[in-house]
Parts: structure tokens; C-alpha cells; sequence
């Protein structure tokens, strides 16, 4: 008898459910996660979308805002050229007095671009190709770390410094290193820190006088 009543139960709240617009006897929502207070079925939070993890510089909130608008300098530089690769940057005024970055980027691992990118890092203001590319160029063909990274790791090493310029180089191994000049804020002495362009690991720092 109680099959027969929860039957004619479910029939009769199927048929009222469809008047209303309302669901049927299933329990769809019975895997969902519960409000503990009311018992209730609260939405899933949506999921992050694969490779969301952001740009180069990404992780850097903390940083001084050189080193942000450096890194995103370089990543319009990069934008800017085809299979651009930067590597060389540095802070420069120009001759109206106005802060900018000079930057050397490598496009498609041979030709050269030299471009001046606004302070902030976001917008090209000069941009040409460079005939007689850089030896510094050929560098970037085994390199492993991005000037973008370059930039990254010199800043959680020498935190809250100022980044001054950067480049590609070699070492007196002959090593292929990246050359971070940063400044102390307020400071005039820099630091010139080296960074294996194949690992990131942190060579040495030589400080000026």
C-alpha cells in the first residue's frame, strides 16, 4: 500500500509542478554542496580556465612600479615586432624630457628593432628596424629565461630596488648571462646583478661606488 501511495503522491505533485513550471520528483540537486545554515543547494563556484596563470609579469604586485612598467614594457616591445624577443632595455629620458624605455628587441631570431615605449610600459612611441643587428641577437638562440623573467627574478632579489636597464651578455666563463642594473629608490650607487639566462640562478651582484 505504501508503493502504491507514494505513487499517487509523486503524480499528483508532478502534475501541480507542471502548472508552476517547476521540477519533477528527481533529485538533481542532491550532489550539490549544502548551505549548512539552511540546508539548502548553493551554485558551484565556476571554474579558472586553463592557463590562466597570467603574464610575465604576473606576481610582481609588490614590486616598485619601475619594475612593473618594465616588464610590461618589454612585453609591448615584444608585441610590437614579429617573434619578438627582447634584450635589451633601459630607462632613458628624451629630449622633450619625458620618460621612456629603449628597448632592443630580436625579431624571429635575426632581424633587430630598436623601440621607445611609453614609461608606463604600455604604448609604442618609436619603433624602427635596426640594419645592422646587435651580436647580442644570436644570444637569445639557447637562452631559457625571458628578459621579462630576467626582470622578474632581479627584483625578488634585490627587493624594492629600482630597475634601471637590462641586457643580454656573457660572462667571463662565457656564459650567457642577463645584466640587471637596479638602484636603490632615492639612491645614486647601483647594483649590477648577474643571471644565468639558462637557469635564472643568481651569479653574483657588484655594487658601484
Amino acid at each position: 500500500m505504501s508503493m502504491v501511495r507514494n505513487t499517487t503522491v509523486c503524480a499528483l505533485f508532478l502534475a501541480g509542478a507542471a502548472t508552476l513550471g517547476l521540477s519533477g520528483c528527481s533529485d538533481s540537486d542532491s550532489d550539490k554542496p549544502k548551505d549548512s545554515a539552511t540546508g539548502t543547494s548553493t551554485p558551484s563556484a565556476p571554474s579558472s580556465p586553463a592557463g590562466a596563470s597570467g603574464s610575465p609579469s604576473a606576481g610582481v604586485s609588490g614590486a616598485p612600479a619601475s619594475v612593473r612598467d618594465a616588464i610590461k614594457a618589454l612585453d609591448t616591445a615584444d608585441r610590437a615586432v614579429p617573434g619578438g624577443k627582447s634584450f635589451d632595455l633601459e630607462r632613458e629620458t628624451d629630449a622633450s624630457g619625458t620618460r621612456v624605455w629603449d628597448i632592443k628587441t630580436a625579431s624571429n631570431g635575426k632581424d633587430q628593432y630598436n623601440l621607445t615605449v611609453s614609461e608606463d610600459g604600455a604604448k609604442v612611441v618609436n619603433k624602427r628596424q635596426d640594419m645592422t643587428p646587435d651580436d647580442d641577437v644570436a644570444k637569445l638562440k639557447d637562452v631559457k629565461i625571458s628578459a621579462q623573467e630576467a626582470a622578474k627574478m632581479a627584483a625578488g632579489h634585490r627587493q624594492g630596488d629600482d630597475l634601471k636597464s637590462l641586457e643580454i651578455d656573457s660572462n667571463a666563463a662565457g656564459k650567457t648571462v642577463w645584466q640587471v642594473n637596479t638602484v636603490k629608490p632615492g639612491g645614486q650607487s647601483g647594483t649590477e646583478t648577474l643571471l644565468d639566462a639558462q637557469s635564472g640562478k643568481v651569479l653574483g651582484d657588484k655594487t658601484d661606488d
